[in-house]
């Protein structure tokens, strides 16, 4: 099991705003949180398929970038790492 926990801006509902994305990675699924507040959040994740390929051989980077695209098209959510 990993965990990640990253600083983000959410970009697209109106002006840039911060929140918190926190990812648990197991071997065949992984979770995630964005957190803006406790009236404001969503979770997602995904499941291992033959369809996705799955994502135990992604680096860390390719993997945050795979989080970063379900967010988009589960949740309409659209952020990047704040700096």
């Amino acid at each position: 099991m990993r965990e990640y926990e990253r600083q983000i801006l959410i970009t697209n509902h109106g002006p840039a705003f911060p929140a918190l994305l926190k990812v648990i990675r197991l071997p065949g699924s992984w979770y995630a949180v964005i957190w803006e507040n406790p009236e404001r959040y969503a979770s997602f994740g995904q499941d291992r398929t033959e369809l996705n390929g799955g994502f135990s051989h992604l680096s860390d980077r390719d993997f945050l970038d795979r989080v970063q695209l379900v967010s988009s098209f589960t949740q309409g959510i659209e952020f990047e790492e704040a700096l």
